[in-house]
């Protein structure tokens, strides 16, 4: 366990990575966003897919990245009809995925693809990599409301369930699939954002090791957020508190 501040090179490794984007209406970054992690992957030689796993969105976000990467055989896309829900797709795309290392990341733009070689680098090592705003070096560009209130969460996650992770709905996350061959996915992957507690709380108590690495989130890529703080705090709130009385059942 710990935390890694700086360590901006990587070596070249012969795993598969799995990058997976979960959508709904975000026609207007996606392309330039997959462009970029591949790009990304390129320039350090990763053996790199993106799988994007979208909710049938209305603005055919899933036709727009089948269209612009019809000649890619490194992008996938599956489209989940009559489904919904961030950490549904996830699943999904965990499932349907090839890779050795998976990584997973939001669609908008919000996690900058340059850390995905250093992350993939250091799931090597460790069972479970988080993209963290609240270790030093890391924070948000998009809004100090949200960084503060998401901070001030964190910090009664952590008081709360005895995590030391700082960043506990972060998103940003990278593993090896043979790492986590035992997790309760179905207990895990279900709702939006509160799957990463589900996710942390039992890797910290199955023994599993776990390290955040700085990250700042970016300006959305275009869209609207489907992700309202407030709104979702209750939410959170009582996944958190299921967990601290009643653990994964």
């Amino acid at each position: 366990m710990g935390q890694l501040a700086s360590q901006d090179e990587v070596t070249e490794h012969n795993v598969k990575v799995s990058v997976i984007l979960p959508t709904y209406n975000e026609r207007e970054g996606i392309v330039s966003l997959v462009e970029e992690i591949l790009e990304t992957g390129r320039s350090v030689r990763l053996d790199l897919e993106v799988l994007v796993v979208d909710d049938d969105s209305p603005d055919g976000t899933g036709v727009v990245v089948r269209s612009a990467f019809a000649h890619e055989p490194s992008v996938r896309v599956e489209v989940r009809s009559g489904e919904r829900g961030l950490a549904g797709a996830l699943w999904r795309g965990i499932v349907l995925s090839h890779g050795d290392t998976i990584v997973l990341m939001d669609s908008d733009g919000n996690h900058n693809p340059a850390r995905i070689p250093l992350m993939v680098r250091l799931a090597q090592e460790f069972d479970l990599v988080v993209g963290s705003r609240y270790v030093t070096g890391g924070g948000m560009r998009t809004s100090r409301f949200r960084f503060w209130g998401s901070y001030a969460f964190n910090v009664w996650v952590r008081s709360t369930l005895g995590f030391w992770t700082h960043d506990n709905l972060s998103g940003y996350l990278a593993f090896r699939r043979a790492a986590l061959a035992d997790c309760p996915w179905e207990r895990i992957f279900y709702g939006y954002g509160d799957y990463a507690l589900r996710l942390i709380y039992w890797l910290t108590r199955s023994g599993c090791s776990l390290l955040e690495v700085p990250v700042v989130y970016e300006f959305r890529r275009g869209g609207e957020s489907k992700t309202r703080f407030l709104a979702s705090l209750g939410t959170y709130v009582a996944s958190v508190l299921r967990l601290r009385f009643r653990g994964l059942r």
